[in-house]
């Protein structure tokens, strides 16, 4: 994908939703005559949609897929001192303010991955290309997004529908769509992107990471759960299920090894790797290590996400938090791995992450936006919950304890007869699902997000507050104040102030703000 990184960095500046955007003319647009004329153009073009997509700017999505983790019980704002991205640390103690730049770069990046899909799009159905390999590129390009306009659905609620490359000024006038309107059209691109992608098995070479028709299904299956649509989220998590196409890795602690991109249990990771001549690779690595181990020590796992492993006696609690004097490695001359120093002065819970942390060895030089892991989107696992709550929901209690099983059989080999098979039923089977997607996937960025669609994140939050304010008794976390004003408000992000202001008010603020 190398040769098309300038072509690329040239495309990424076709963003929407931001002032920069909207006060300069579509340089883009001008040029499209002159560019779909073969082949490299449209690759190009679709490496340019993944590029914008995500990011390897740490400001940029690497901070806000964090948001996912430090705004639910799971995890706290993390670095304490008190200047250091003070406006996050306002986020995650529920303090939202439209203004408040985390919001603005969140929806910034996504519509520029929206710009970049519909310009590939555009220019990609007229190229004089052959059939199959135009439907495919336009397959990718919906599919992503699709991926764009979930993410921001799912953070500020109903948005604009732009599904062209439109002028400065007709972006001003397109009001919000509603929500379901808005996952209306993710699933028509969803299903157009499953209808003529390819299956991961037939990927090889450069084309390993890319979207697949697995990768659409599993988003139509989560958009349909989100919608709370049952039987259609079942009815793709099946065809997922079905396709043989992915499994559980046989060990939970592969599952994020920088060593194990694209692994089989991967539906859709976003590609990064340690490339400093073309500035490629996630900041993530650095953000979220200890600070006295060269890191940022932002998103820090809370004491009350340990205690619901410590409850379970659940093995995978060693692969997810790594907390002060755990032993994670050989001591060297500059640090003690076998005694992990968390830095506690400068760390809300003397905890960091595990899923994010590489080792010595595997981190590269000037590591911060170049550490070479790659972000894992969707995995099998994820998608085995989603077919458990979209049975248990469809009134299949026994397909929903066979998935939900599934995930824990595998938890359950790091440590045998520590993760046994659930069998329970009715509400009950419910919360342990609800209570599975919790410890498989914590610090990945989903528990805040799950909170909100299960339409309990204010009580969970007002429990979390309770836990660390009169029952916990962490030396690290015990009375930090998170969550002292949570309330229904903070189901959605405030839309950025100066996007508002300059729709001159087309584009309406979410109720609260």
């Amino acid at each position: 994908m190398k040769k098309y990184i300038l072509i690329l960095f040239a495309l990424t500046t076709l963003t929407m939703g931001c002032k920069k955007f909207l006060d300069e003319p579509i340089i883009g647009r001008q040029n499209t005559d002159n560019y779909f004329k073969n082949e490299a153009d449209c690759q190009a073009a679709v490496i340019a949609c993944y590029f914008g997509t995500h990011s390897d700017q740490w400001y940029e999505l690497d901070r806000s897929q964090m948001m996912g983790d430090a705004l639910s019980d799971d995890a706290f704002k993390g670095n304490s001192i008190p200047g250091d991205q003070a406006l996050f640390g306002d986020i995650t103690r529920y303090k939202f303010d439209s203004n408040n730049e985390w919001f603005g770069f969140r929806w910034t990046t996504l519509w520029r991955g929206v710009g970049n899909c519909n310009f590939a799009i555009e220019g990609i159905t007229k190229a004089p290309i052959a059939e199959d390999v135009k439907q495919k590129l336009i397959g990718e390009a919906k599919f992503l997004r699709a991926y764009c306009y979930f993410e921001l659905v799912k953070s500020f609620g109903g948005v604009p529908l732009v599904l062209d490359v439109p002028d400065p000024q007709a972006v001003l006038s397109v009001t919000r769509s509603s929500k379901q309107q808005c996952f209306d059209q993710i699933t028509k691109d969803l299903n157009e992107a499953a209808a003529v992608l390819p299956e991961k098995g037939t990927l090889s070479g450069d084309q390993i990471g890319r979207a697949t028709k697995g990768a659409a299904n599993a988003y139509l299956a989560k958009a349909y759960l989100y919608t709370e649509k049952w039987a259609d989220a079942q009815k793709y998590a099946d065809l997922v299920i079905s396709s043989g196409q992915y499994r559980l890795e046989p060990s939970f602690s592969n599952v994020w090894s920088v060593r194990n991109r694209n692994g089989v249990e991967s539906i859709f990771e976003f590609q990064y790797n340690a490339d400093q001549t073309f500035n490629l690779g996630t900041a993530l690595t650095t953000l979220t290590r200890s600070r006295a181990d060269g890191g940022w020590g932002f998103d820090t796992p809370s004491s009350n996400l340990e205690q619901a492993f410590l409850k379970e006696n659940d093995p995978r609690l060693k692969w997810t938090i790594i907390k002060q004097g755990d032993n994670v490695g050989a001591k060297t001359a500059n640090f003690d791995y076998s005694n992990y120093d968390t830095k506690p002065s400068e760390n809300e819970s003397g905890r960091i992450t595990r899923k994010f942390y590489l080792a010595p060895a595997d981190r590269p030089a000037n590591e911060l936006s170049h550490a070479p892991l790659n972000i894992i989107q969707m995995r099998y696992a994820d998608l085995l919950l989603i077919h458990a709550e979209a049975a248990y929901r469809s009134g299949n209690e026994g397909l929903a304890l066979s998935s939900l099983n599934k995930v824990r059989e595998r938890a359950n080999q790091l440590n045998p007869g520590t993760v046994l098979p659930r069998t329970s039923s009715g509400t009950q089977l419910l919360n342990d699902i609800w209570q599975e997607r919790r410890l498989e996937l914590a610090m990945e960025g989903h528990r805040y997000y799950d909170l909100v669609r299960q339409h309990r994140l204010v009580q969970v939050i007002k429990d979390f507050y309770t836990y660390n304010n009169s029952t916990s008794t962490d030396l690290y976390d015990k009375g930090n104040p998170k969550g002292a004003s949570i309330a229904e408000i903070h189901n959605l992000f405030p839309i950025p102030q100066q996007d508002i202001d300059l729709s001159k008010g087309v584009l309406t603020q979410n109720p609260g703000f």
